[in-house]
């Protein structure tokens, strides 16, 4: 057996190089090591010492692809496989894996596929090591335990006893407490138990960490990661450790040098790891009633300063500079709730809906990868509801649902997502895998939920569960209060797989309606349409479109407190093909059907929030029809957007604020200039209240074409100037703008070919900004009327996005180009009129200083503003 193991042992190294040392040599020192650890005391009968043998060659063998040959098992056939395979994908591109990337991976993510799953799944594997078969060359059957007799009685002792070294401690008691008879061939007092050898092998596999595991011949011959370096140089300044007054003392005379300092760090918590084990297993041991092992602990692990006694620092202290948190619940209060979002409630119920649909796309894409004569059609249902004097609001999703282990864990780790974590993925295999891309990625959305008031149920039960798996977390008071986690009452328990939020409101977000069943909840929500931002009241179902205009998933909501009739507020991506109108009314939060004013007498102010709905409405009524789908990279819907109406246009030649960009299906307070309609992005911070546009450049650029396609068929008798906004627009993407009219002089609007016949008519002129020309009378505004030697377009007029953030590297973010597109026209327009070279051109134009001169005649009387006097001497000169 020995000699066999030896030999699989020796393949690890092949596909594990930055691993640490794990031939034969590792059990030779794991023998050694576990006698010092145990003690004079503790005594091993053969067959004892024959199981924990026999562990020890086997507990680490599987850490190549040879001993799943040797056990009939190919790595890539694994379930985790493509799971892991997904993993390298996602994390080296960024996005979900393709179904061919799957079938046929690149072989380098493959290959590290490969490593993460020998050394996640070698204790699970070891277990049946010692009962597998292989054949010989002649065509025999060979195992690694060549006895029958013995194989049959204690092959599968020593798997699991090699398994458990990975286990945790819950497990390893529950499991191996019982010790195992001696077979019929063995004295009756042979019986093995296997609850020590299990702890005698976890604790020496953790101790072994001296040079004898880092030589350095294959040190200097293997390719190390700068990852598994400090592996390497801490264990190989680690000596042999001795036993003195119960705890084992490492040390490290040589010390590390302050280049070293990430080694030394590596090295104390990973003896404060082996301090752990070694406490843990005297327990075990002790709460099982058997004899306690000679080390008990590790010495000088209490401190970093404790530790550079035995392993100094030179040349550095050890200061211990880790970042804690002294007040968690502050925390989650502050950074999940108002100090992140701000004073708006919608956002906890957005935020929750936002996960609900997360737990809906997860099931609906592992339905679609696993296949399947049905198609999985998940949806979330939001409702309200009375409890005495009490409303709560409840969101309910048929997605995969969460287990205990991750309701009372992960769901509560305060910024770390748990959607792709390890284990979400275990309780689901294949979602890595399958084309699930989750909204949700900071892991601070679900505290949001606390906005909207302290009392919180969380149910959820997972999808391989049934009824009786349904789990509850409980805040009574909020973070401010632990949580209960307690099974769900029999009236609890979730009929199908999935999760129920439920939160009571706090006062002033809710208010109610009517009488009887018929009874209409009104909240309480910012809304901002149209350049307008307000505090109106609300229906549910209005909100729902509101906030997540571009869901995923079907919502359905109800307008009614307690009612069981509801409606559904949005159809999964239905934004694709609604009604354009009805789209521009759901994103400004009107109804469906049309604005009226219904309850308002003629003689009645209206207030600015009504102002703010007729634009908004006039916006939808009118544009609708013109929006026009825009794609990404893959070519899915990105948007449905559209220039304005040139008719909508303002005095000063813009238009209203009247698109927004989502961060998945949520709307954000991010905004495309000049533009109406919506476009998807992705969040740009952890507020989530900013995105990005993930339409691709090219899309844009066609999107641009058919839109001046359609002004120009429609712009007859429209007023000068309309063209200024297409025209910035299209140079931003790389369109042909050049034959709209957007230079203003004394001769009329012009475009590009004809600016450039002006400008080689002259030797020098003045550049104006078109808002100079307005004269304001009254609430009447009027053009001055230019003289003959001066042009004015906008020279800070671009296409961008607003927001909160700076959006960098966006195709029409302002930052990319410090220059404006009607700047870099006007450059080009001088060059090729006064034939002078572009630098010199830009370096004229910058140099120009503002001077206050005549430029503008208005009823007879001169206009007198800044401008940029630009001569041809200056772009021309040597």
């Amino acid at each position: 057996m020995e000699e066999r193991a030896g030999q699989l042992a020796n393949e690890t190294a092949r596909d594990l190089p930055d691993f640490t040392q794990h031939d034969i040599t590792h059990t030779y020192a794991l023998w050694e090591i576990a006698n010092h650890i145990a003690g004079p005391e503790l005594r091993l009968n053969p067959a004892e010492a024959f199981v924990f043998g026999g562990a020890i060659l086997v507990h680490d063998l599987a850490m190549s692809r040879a001993a799943y040959q040797v056990s009939g098992q190919s790595i890539r056939s694994r379930r985790e496989w493509p799971d892991a395979l997904a993993h390298e994908i996602r994390k080296h591109t960024g996005r979900p894996p393709h179904p061919a990337e799957l079938a046929s991976p690149p072989e380098d993510l493959a290959a590290k596929a490969d490593a993460v799953l020998l050394r996640a799944l070698h204790a699970e594997i070891a277990e049946a090591l010692p009962m597998a078969s292989w054949e010989t060359l002649d065509q025999s059957t060979a195992y690694l335990i060549n006895d029958p007799e013995i194989r049959q009685a204690y092959g599968r002792t020593i798997g699991r006893v090699a398994a458990s070294h990975h286990w945790n401690s819950d497990e390893v008691t529950k499991n191996l407490a019982a010790p195992v008879g001696a077979p019929a061939f063995a004295p009756i007092d042979w019986r093995v138990d296997t609850l020590v050898s299990a702890c005698l092998l976890r604790t020496a596999d953790a101790a072994h960490l001296d040079a004898s595991r880092v030589p350095d011949m294959l040190a200097a011959v293997r390719n190390i990661s700068p990852a598994s370096k400090d592996h390497w140089l801490f264990q190989s300044r680690i000596q042999r450790p001795y036993l003195n007054n119960g705890r084992l003392v490492f040390t490290a005379p040589d010390g590390f040098g302050a280049d070293e300092m990430s080694a030394w760090w590596l090295a104390y918590e990973t003896l404060s790891m082996v301090d752990e084990e070694l406490r843990n297993t005297d327990s075990i041991l002790s709460d099982n009633g058997r004899s306690t092992l000679s080390a008990r602990g590790v010495a000088n692990v209490e401190s970093p300063r404790a530790f550079s006694a035995v392993a100094p620092c030179r040349d550095w202290e050890p200061v211990e500079a880790k970042i804690r948190v002294g007040d968690v619940a502050s925390l989650v209060r502050r950074l999940g709730g108002n100090e992140l979002y701000g004073e708006n409630w919608t956002v906890g119920l957005r935020e929750i809906v936002v996960n609900a649909s997360d737990a809906v796309k997860a099931r609906e894409s592992l339905a679609s990868y696993r296949g399947g004569a049905r198609p999985f059609r998940g949806r979330v249902t939001i409702w309200l509801e009375h409890r005495e004097t009490e409303i709560w609001l409840s969101c309910s999703d048929n997605g995969i649902g969460m287990s205990p282990s991750i309701l009372g864990g992960k769901l509560l780790d305060f910024g770390s997502t748990s959607w792709l974590s390890a284990d979400v993925v275990r309780d689901n295999p294949g979602l890595l895998a399958s084309r699930f891309e989750p909204s949700g990625r900071f892991g601070i959305g679900f505290f949001s939920v606390f906005m909207m008031g302290d009392r919180v149920q969380v149910l959820s039960r997972p999808v391989s569960g049934g009824p009786s798996d349904t789990w509850v977390l409980e805040f009574s008071h909020g973070v401010e209060h632990r949580p209960i986690l307690r099974k769900a009452f029999i009236e609890e328990q979730l009929d199908e797989p999935g999760t129920t939020i439920k939160v009571k409101l706090d006062e002033g977000i809710c208010e109610i309606d009517g009488m009887g069943d018929g009874q209409v909840a009104l909240l309480s929500a910012q809304v901002k349409r149209a350049g307008w931002s307000t505090v109106e009241k609300c229906t549910l179902v209005t909100l729902m479109r509101y906030l997540l205009p571009a869901s995923a998933v079907d919502l359905w909501a109800s307008d009614h407190v307690g009612s069981e009739i509801l409606q559904c507020a949005v159809s999964q991506n239905d934004w694709v093909t609604m009604d354009g109108t009805k789209l521009l009314r759901r994103i400004h939060a009107l109804p469906e059907t049309g604005l009226t004013y219904d309850g308002l007498g003629e003689d009645e102010d209206v207030d600015e929030s009504w102002l703010g709905k007729d634009r908004a409405e006039a916006i939808a009524v009118n544009m609708g029809g013109r929006l026009e789908l825009v794609h990404d990279e893959e070519g899915r819907p990105a948007g449905r957007i559209s220039m304005f109406d040139p008719e909508m246009m303002e005095e000063d030649f813009t238009y209203p604020t009247a698109s927004i960009v989502t961060a998945g299906p949520a709307r954000t307070n991010t905004t495309l200039s000049s533009t109406v309609g919506m476009l998807l992005g992705k969040p740009y911070g952890a507020a989530r209240d900013s995105a990005v546009p993930v339409a691709s450049y090219s899309s844009f650029g066609s999107w641009v074409d058919s839109q001046l396609t359609t002004l120009s068929r429609s712009s007859n008798g429209i007023r000068d100037g309309w063209s200024i906004v297409p025209a910035e627009i299209a140079w931003r993407f790389d369109r042909d703008g050049d034959q709209l009219r957007c230079w203003l002089t004394k001769e009329g609007w012009l475009n590009y070919p004809e600016l450039k016949d002006w400008i080689s008519r002259r030797r020098e002129f003045m550049v104006a900004e078109p808002y100079s020309l307005h004269i304001d009378v009254g609430s009447d505004t009027h053009m001055a009327e230019l003289k003959d030697d001066v042009v004015s377009f906008p020279e800070d007029r671009r296409v961008f996005l607003t927001g909160d953030s700076n959006f960098s590297g966006w195709a029409g973010d302002p930052s990319a180009d410090p220059l404006s597109p009607f700047v870099h026209k006007f450059v080009a327009a001088v060059r090729e009129a006064w034939g002078a070279e572009e630098s010199k051109v830009y370096r004229c134009f910058r140099r120009s200083f503002m001077e206050y001169l005549e430029v503008a005649v208005w009823q007879g009387r001169p206009v007198v503003f800044g401008v940029q006097h630009v001569k041809r001497e200056y772009c021309c000169e040597s």
